[in-house]
């Protein structure tokens, strides 16, 4: 039975939804394929031309007409007078007419008249004649125009994050600009009083802020665009302060700490003051107190403090945000299925994220807890390939059963 705390909770996959419908797409603009590297296309592009452009060899040889190679073989070879030379990116004007070859490079294109290369390696050349000493069939070793693709099929789809692949197949067919959507800029506010630097000897009841560093690093790897970052202390007036001026900055706020409900918690009624709350509390372990709003127009997204329940959150609902707003086609990690290797029990009432470490034997994925789950637990994020989803009404999971794996990165 669902504990009745948690029976009005909004679920994980409604709360997205509810993020999601928060945000559009940003604006277009157009950039050097330079510049383009991680950038998301904002439109379908399709091939001026034919890829090749031209029939070409695929291998060094040379340029023949196949029924002139009819018979030919080690003993008994075939020859045929030397017209000429083809290199990659010559442009020569050679001929090939019956009983001539041409000799070619690989990537030049089929000279006018020849249909076949035969490899370099079963010929001889002496004299301005090269004897042929294999048969060659009609478009041996021919790379023909549009082999790859034909004038106006797809290059890349709209939506698709450009990699080093889809930059060379663009640069190919001489596509730059092109025409993407940038990364939003997003405004971080790490609130607590409690918290110091990295590099600071924290006083009493002080700890090391990890939150920053952890959100900058999933800021960047999820293509957004931090441009302002703040440590805010727990007083009104500073968190007041500081979301206005995220709110003039950003296309997106996010924040950690401060939306629970005790004595030094202002960000939800300091949202409240400045926008609007949309949503606030999901049934989910780790990370119940989730804030979904606005900032002066601007879309907020309240993490909870505790570091596990940023990471969970984070990619719950952070991640997917800034991929719509990038114009993702694709919002949500990769999942596959695991063979669970321990067991684990929950209070139920909340979707539970288990954090797992992944190993494939046999082509069969297995899945093992990373250590205790409190969101208090930062070493359960060490090596942490993925979360297994508990449902919700569960209380036991047990070993030997198959699992949902979100998937963080592969082992």
């Amino acid at each position: 039975m669902v504990d009745v705390s948690f029976a009005n909770l909004l679920s994980v996959d409604d709360a997205r939804a509810r993020v999601l419908g928060s945000v559009e797409p940003l604006a277009t603009e157009e950039v050097s394929l330079h510049d383009a590297l991680g950038l998301v296309t904002a439109t379908e592009v399709h091939a001026p031309h034919p890829l090749p452009r031209f029939d070409n060899s695929a291998m060094d040889g040379y340029a023949v007409i196949a029924e002139d190679t009819s018979g030919a073989g080690e003993y008994s070879p075939v020859e045929l007078e030397v017209v000429g030379e083809v290199r990659a990116g010559g442009s020569d004007e050679v001929v090939v007419e019956p009983g001539t070859a041409a000799r070619i490079m690989t990537g030049a294109p089929l000279p006018p008249g020849a249909d076949a290369i035969v490899i370099v390696e079963v010929t001889e050349e002496k004299d301005g004649k090269v004897l042929v000493k294999a048969s060659a069939g009609k478009g041996q070793h021919v790379r023909p125009a549009g082999d790859d693709l034909d004038e106006g099929e797809v290059l890349v789809p709209a939506g698709l994050e450009l990699g080093p692949g889809e930059l060379a197949l663009l640069g190919s067919m001489g596509m730059t600009p092109v025409e993407v959507r940038r990364g939003p800029r997003v405004a971080l506010l790490v609130t607590g009083d409690e918290l110091v630097d990295p590099e600071e000897e924290p006083g009493p009841g002080q700890i090391r802020d990890s939150n920053q560093l952890a959100l900058l690093a999933l800021l960047e790897r999820a293509g957004a665009r931090p441009v302002l970052s703040e440590r805010v202390p727990d007083r009104r007036e500073a968190v007041v302060d500081a979301f206005r001026r995220a709110a003039e900055s950003a296309d997106l706020v996010v924040s950690s700490g401060g939306v629970a409900v005790g004595k030094y918690d202002f960000v939800k009624d300091v949202v409240e003051e400045l926008g609007h709350i949309e949503l606030w509390r999901v049934a989910m372990q780790p990370g119940k107190p989730v804030v979904l709003g606005s900032v002066k127009g601007v879309a907020f997204l309240g993490l909870p403090g505790n570091p596990v329940s940023v990471h969970v959150g984070f990619e719950q609902f952070v991640r997917p945000a800034i991929r719509r707003m990038r114009g993702c086609s694709s919002l949500l990690r990769p999942t596959l299925d695991a063979t669970l290797t321990e067991t684990v029990t929950k209070r139920p009432g909340r979707l539970h994220f288990v954090r797992v470490r992944l190993a494939n034997r046999d082509g069969e994925w297995f899945a093992t807890p990373t250590g205790p789950q409190g969101s208090h637990i930062q070493s359960s994020l060490v090596d942490c390939h993925g979360v297994a989803r508990f449902e919700r009404e569960g209380a036991k999971l047990d070993e030997g059963r198959r699992v949902t794996v979100e998937l963080w990165r592969l082992p």
